[in-house]
């Protein structure tokens, strides 16, 4: 790893940004121009899992965790000073062998199919008196994954932003708006989506993107959803409803296969986040979160 344990030395003054332990025992140390330090690397998955990581030639224990030196090989996350507010964004780099896994998987290929995302990685570096002998750590770089910018069989390189990007939301949080912001069916809706589901069947003339039903209520299957039943052409797949027409579900995208005369399913009306709809069709006006009657934008002359 670029970063190798080894006596170093501080030139002039010393500022301890972001760091642990005692304030006055690091400086300290620092001020005898002699010390030991590494780097160590904490990744925390969004899922909850932690792994602690260093550069150090043997295991580092330090606040009760431990730091192993017999996994990945990380290199990256590099500290910056600027003027001003700014959200920092580098590559670290994570080298792995086959034969370090995760629950039996092997760590490039979890990366591969997103064990990482959105999850957060820290590089702190540590001082100490002796080996083994930790005084305090000061934290390099803090940030989260971005993207995955390659991969390959030994090696994985991420884009990493820094905590600022957290502040890169659109405010305020709830937007004036002619549409409902809710999503139907969820936790703000407040509808259960199974209390409004209605079974049926295919009728003959149906077609990928047409399903022939007599259930099928004039706009009322509206930007739906329709779910086959296991055991039909089209066991356990989802489509989106265009529109119903009183005999048939129009569907936005083709099933993969024509629904056979008898498969069985079950329709789910959709919603236009209109206050009319929600009141009309599910009496929830008292859960819409819709702004119609805003004023529109006029020109004053």
């Amino acid at each position: 790893m670029p970063i190798s344990t080894a006596v170093g030395t501080i030139q002039g003054a010393t500022r301890l940004i972001g760091y642990t332990s005692s304030v006055s025992a690091l400086q300290a140390l620092l001020a005898t121009r002699q010390f030991v330090m590494t780097d160590l690397f904490t990744i925390s998955t969004a899922g909850g899992q932690v792994f602690t990581l260093t550069s150090y030639d043997r295991a580092v224990i330090w606040k009760g965790l431990v730091y192993t030196h017999l996994s990945l090989q990380v290199e990256g996350l590099r500290t910056k000073r600027a003027v001003g507010l700014s959200i920092d964004e580098q590559e670290i780099t994570i080298n792995a062998t086959r034969d370090m896994q995760v629950g039996g998987a092997a760590w490039l290929d979890l990366i591969a199919a997103g064990f990482l995302d959105f999850g957060q990685i820290k590089r702190d570096r540590i001082f100490g008196s002796a080996p083994g002998v930790w005084v305090g750590t000061v934290n390099l770089f803090t940030g989260f994954v971005s993207t995955v910018k390659s991969i390959s069989s030994t090696q994985a390189t991420l884009t990493v932003k820094s905590m600022l990007n957290l502040l890169n939301l659109p405010m305020p949080r709830n937007s004036w708006q002619l549409n409902c912001l809710h999503t139907l069916y969820d936790a703000g809706c407040k509808l259960v989506k199974d209390s409004f589901k209605v079974g049926g069947s295919a009728a003959a003339g149906s077609t990928p993107s047409t399903v022939v039903w007599g259930g099928a209520t004039a706009s009322y299957f509206n930007l739906g959803t329709i779910t086959w039943d296991i055991g039909t052409a089209n066991a356990g797949l989802s489509r989106t409803i265009r529109s119903s027409d009183g005999g048939a579900l129009n569907l936005i995208l083709p099933l993969p296969n024509v629904p056979g005369v008898g498969d069985t399913f079950f329709a789910y009306p959709g919603c236009d986040k209109t206050l009319t709809t929600c009141t009309n069709k599910f009496n929830n006006a008292v859960n819409n979160l819709s702004f119609p009657f805003i004023p529109p934008a006029t020109v004053a002359v």
